[in-house]
């Protein structure tokens, strides 16, 4: 499963050696990271849009939300939190035991641990999640593991750039009638599970796909 890590580490004097053991931590607990420096971009433009590309491959979105600057987290880490969310993805942030509170519009949608990166994948892989969310497993009827899938393949394509959803999720949601929170439960679901590439398709197709096996999926 892919992870961006997000954070001001990439302002530190010793990045390089922070990246590798960065990617040591994540390799440990069966993640692969994807990290700001790896598109070796320099010019402020170019960078910015490739940091929106390494999150739109990620999974996951792993932020370090200790105090930058001041007494919030860096503010291109909200952003790149914000957008994640936007996107559907799942969010998780980390802080050091030191009392500060956050700022509630990254504590509410995101698993906050206290710790650094090795004890926020270790939560991560333990499986927490929401209590009110459901088990992310496979549905045993084939039939309707079809019509999911069709999801997963829009959700892929907005993901990838080749669909343009700011709110994927609750499109999904929408048009399966379930909450968001289902299809999160889903994406987790299928996460590391290859679908058909569709390589023939366009994007209408797979807008179309989604929409006739969400009433698919309503009428089983």
């Amino acid at each position: 499963m892919k992870i961006y890590l997000a954070g001001p580490d990439v302002f530190r004097p010793d990045v390089l050696t922070w990246a590798e053991s960065a990617r040591e931590t994540c390799c440990q607990y069966g993640y692969e990271p994807l990290i700001p420096i790896d598109h070796g971009e320099t010019d402020a433009s170019k960078i910015f849009q490739a940091n929106l590309d390494l999150i739109r491959k990620a999974q996951i979105v792993v932020a370090n939300l200790n105090p930058f600057r001041g007494a919030e987290p860096d503010s291109g880490t909200c952003f790149e939190l914000g957008y994640a969310l936007a996107l559907g993805k799942k969010t998780c942030g980390y802080v050091e035991n030191v009392d500060l509170p956050l700022n509630l519009m990254l504590a509410v949608p995101s698993l906050i641990v206290e710790g650094g990166l090795a004890e926020c994948l270790k939560q991560l892989r333990s499986g927490i999640k929401e209590t009110s969310a459901p088990a992310a497993t496979l549905p045993e009827n084939p039939l309707i593991r079809k019509t999911i899938e069709a999801a997963i393949r829009y959700l892929h394509w907005v993901a990838d750039g080749k669909v343009t959803d700011g709110h994927a999720v609750a499109t999904v949601a929408e048009q399966y009638k379930v909450r968001e929170e289902t299809v999160r439960a889903w994406i987790d679901a299928w996460s590391g599970i290859s679908l058909a590439s569709n390589a023939d398709y366009q994007p209408d197709d797979i807008i179309r796909q989604m929409k006739i096996s969400g009433r698919q999926y309503r009428s089983l």
